[in-house]
């Protein structure tokens, strides 16, 4: 039946496909696919975290400066976090087990290359760029299944995968440093790259609560709306397309594939080839910076993301070295970042539990986050001389970067709202992804001339002071100038409008009885 010909309003169709949806289990299978999001968190953050250990035995291998060296971390963190958009139209076109089995392939290849390459520019490509890439595509779209199978219980799944972080840190730092003892760093790499060959079975794990059309044996039903170029034409839209997009809107953004026919050359290219329509949509998503002109609360915590995330690796990359420079063994030197990993699971927990009961609002929890990691920083110079002087770094620092990184989803929320969180957090993730590529390579030139100590001490604990001075303009409320949008029920127009080509949802709308 045609849109013209059904005397059903269009609206309703859309809201019964809705209706189709499994609802979300909040159990059942949902925590088979927790603890497998577990693990991958528990893999790529393990070693992401402890790379540091592996990147100074690179610098020293190939004779390389920091800065140079540097880049190698700054890529593959920067590329993770601006990988989100990419992730989402994948993860809408092939569904989220496919993106975390090939990624997780991906990512161990790029290490093994990694360890094959003759010069550090090829690393930079192979670890830096493609791994990147990939390792954004296995860790996102394992946060993305997470919003599909719970609902009511999604704040506390997605703590207890978050945690994974923590515990990763805590286990790889000393088998990296002891695999790195026993052999070199080319063989502490391999046995990484084995290991995150693993998060590909993790992800087998992940069942689909929805499946994917191609995966679907039953064909989906389909809402018809007429081509706006051949009013006799008729094209669909998936109802697995809705369907995904609530999906993949919790975390990064939607992009919808939209079946218009090939064949019809007076369409525009984009809407003719899949895979163009993908990419049509990912860039429409990541250059869609108009919410930081409407909402300037939103633009002043996006500018301190940018600098906290500026100065967020700086430690991790230097505490073992500088701990060795002050005659502390190595082993125990890399225990440090064990430290940061294991100080970081029950102060996520925390930091969730606070702000689920708004004891503290969210935005006022993550400036005094914020707050807490900065004070280590500044005092960085005076902890170094000894162990347990950097010990009370690590779990300071631990503490501040936990809110950090937890708190994000919550006060997106009260800061834009439910209809606008998808952009938001994209914007949010694109510029930490700017800080992290600019970081490391900044760090890295200021250690080459003012030496490591000074590189956190002022580097690092200068960007952390400016974005907690955002973070703290942004809790007085002040200079917010617009409220939250309204969080009730979102109007199938607005739905279409995510989705994409807005002439196309305006015939689809407009074309009833």
């Amino acid at each position: 039946m045609t849109a013209g010909s059904n005397k059903s309003n269009p609206k309703k169709q859309i809201s019964e496909v809705e209706d189709n949806k499994i609802p979300a289990p909040d159990g059942g299978y949902g925590w088979v696919v927790l603890i497998a999001s577990f693990f991958v968190s528990f893999i790529l953050d393990g070693v992401m975290y402890s790379f540091g250990l592996i990147l100074s035995e690179i610098k020293k291998s190939t004779n390389t400066p920091d800065d140079v060296g540097n880049l190698l971390s700054a890529f593959n963190t920067g590329f993770l976090f601006c990988s989100g958009p990419i992730v989402a139209g994948l993860a809408n076109q092939f569904g989220c087990r496919a993106v975390v089995m090939g990624g997780a392939l991906v990512t161990s290849a790029c290490y093994m290359l990694t360890v094959f390459s003759p010069n550090i520019y090829l690393m930079m490509v192979f670890f830096g760029v493609i791994g990147g890439v990939s390792t954004g595509c296995t860790y996102i779209a394992s946060l993305i299944i997470i919003a599909e199978y719970f609902d009511k219980k999604r704040g506390i799944a997605t703590g207890i995968t978050m945690a994974g972080s923590g515990v990763g840190s805590f286990v790889f730092a000393p088998l990296i440093s002891w695999l790195i003892l026993k052999n070199d760093w080319k063989f502490a790499m391999s046995i990484c790259a084995c290991i995150i060959l693993q998060s590909a079975v993790c992800g087998a794990l992940l069942r689909p609560l929805n499946p994917t059309p191609s995966s679907s044996s039953k064909k989906p039903k389909s809402v018809e709306l007429k081509n706006l170029n051949h009013p006799n034409k008729q094209m669909s839209i998936d109802d697995e397309t809705f369907r995904q997009e609530r999906v993949i809107q919790t975390y990064i953004g939607s992009v919808c594939s939209l079946n218009a026919p090939d064949g019809d050359k007076k369409l525009p290219l984009h809407q003719r080839n899949s895979f163009l329509r993908i990419a049509h949509g990912i860039l429409k998503e990541m250059t869609d910076f108009k919410l930081l002109t409407q909402n300037f609360g939103f633009l002043l915590i996006t500018a301190s993301n940018f600098f906290l995330f500026a100065g967020y690796f700086t430690p991790f990359l230097y505490i073992s070295d500088i701990a060795q420079e002050n005659n502390i063994d190595k082993e125990e030197a890399s225990t440090l970042i064990s430290i940061i990993g294991i100080v970081n699971i029950p102060a996520r927990m925390l930091y969730g539990l606070i702000a689920d009961k708004r004891y503290v609002s969210p935005i006022n929890l993550n400036t005094f986050s914020v707050a807490v990691a900065t004070v280590p920083l500044i005092f960085f110079f005076v902890m170094k001389s000894s162990y347990w002087g950097l010990a009370v770094f690590s779990v300071l620092f631990a503490i501040g970067i936990a809110g950090m990184n937890s708190l994000t989803t919550m006060y997106l929320c009260d800061l834009v709202g439910l209809k606008k969180f998808s952009n938001a957090t994209g914007i949010i993730n694109l510029f930490r992804g700017f800080g992290c590529f600019l970081g490391p390579f900044v760090a890295g030139i200021v250690s080459n001339y003012l030496g490591k100590v000074k590189c956190i001490s002022i580097y690092s604990a200068g960007c952390f002071i400016v974005g907690l001075v955002l973070s703290c303009l942004v809790s007085f409320g002040s200079l917010c100038s617009s409220k939250p949008a309204d969080d009730g029920n979102e109007t199938n127009e607005t739905t279409l409008k995510t989705l994409g080509d807005s002439e196309l949802n305006k015939n689809l709308l407009n074309n009833k009885e």
